[in-house]
């Protein structure tokens, strides 16, 4: 059975004593779960690491023209920092074989200034087949006409295209990275359920259903290693990194930029699976 406690340092999941994983809700930038274990217990997140401090575990952001809510400041020209600011919890679910809440949040510039969406956003979790399944489903209502730019640290393709990294994103833990990162079994990518071949950044710009990403976890003997997938309802392209760092992400900017009306609505739907890997 899984369980929900709420306290001041967010919203923690449980399944029986085990915690499956933490919800941030009252971050000063954006909402975010970490740490996000696995049944035995192995965190695969990092939060706020030394080379990228907004990177925050698992985390949905993404970059209005004007308003930055990825990267937590400005880094153009007339650009705001954005803050995903959560209003209250909903329909919560807290006893049973899946439980969870909706979360009503507001997205603006940190000083209220510049309204951008209002959010409402269902995150849920199942123990199922030995893993943790999370849902994370969220619908966005732009509050004025927007344009939903890439970061200008886009991965350039071959063709000239560029695959960004907004969206439903992940920030692994420092073992689960490749062979520069340390690992000892390294890292493997699966798209669909199919093993890829070469590196994972050889995969930027897929349109995967499901993208699978596994890692060693240090400190234990014999090599155990994690996974997480992430499964879309929709057709984002995939940004994946293991080297310097390990980190995937799906979006709706992922591809190219988007213009959205007053009025008009986003939604995203992803499926989380995490899970051990025996030895």
């Amino acid at each position: 059975m899984m369980r929900l406690e709420f306290s001041d340092s967010g919203v923690s999941f449980f399944h029986g004593e085990k915690l499956a994983g933490l919800y941030r809700h009252n971050d000063e930038f954006k909402p975010h779960i970490h740490p996000l274990n696995t049944p035995r217990g192995h965190v695969v997140t990092s939060v706020s690491p030394h080379d990228h401090k907004h990177h925050k575990a698992l985390m949905y952001a993404l970059r209005v023209e004007g308003v930055n809510f990825w990267e937590e400041v400005p880094t153009l020209p007339n650009e705001l920092t954005g803050r995903q600011k959560h209003i209250e919890f909903l329909d919560v679910v807290a006893d049973g074989t899946e439980v969870g809440f909706t979360e009503k949040l507001h997205w603006s510039a940190i000083d209220g200034s510049r309204p951008c969406f209002d959010e409402v956003r269902r995150v849920t979790c199942r123990f199922e087949n030995g893993e943790y399944v999370w849902t994370w489903e969220t619908r966005l209502t732009a509050l004025r006409p927007l344009r939903l730019i890439q970061s200008q640290w886009s991965h350039a393709l071959a063709d000239g295209s560029k695959v960004n990294y907004h969206g439903l994103g992940i920030r692994f833990r420092r073992d689960m990275a490749g062979a520069l990162g340390g690992a000892t079994r390294g890292t493997e990518l699966r798209l669909d359920g199919e093993a890829t071949t070469g590196l994972p950044i050889e995969h930027m710009g897929r349109r995967p259903k499901e993208v699978t990403y596994i890692g060693s976890i240090d400190e234990t003997w014999p090599v155990e290693q994690a996974g997480v997938s992430l499964r879309q309802e929709t057709d984002h392209a995939l940004y994946v990194l293991d080297a310097p760092f390990g980190f995937m992400a799906l979006g709706p900017t992922n591809a190219g930029p988007l213009d959205l009306r007053e009025a008009e609505i986003l939604k995203d739907s992803f499926t989380i699976r995490v899970f051990d890997v025996k030895p």
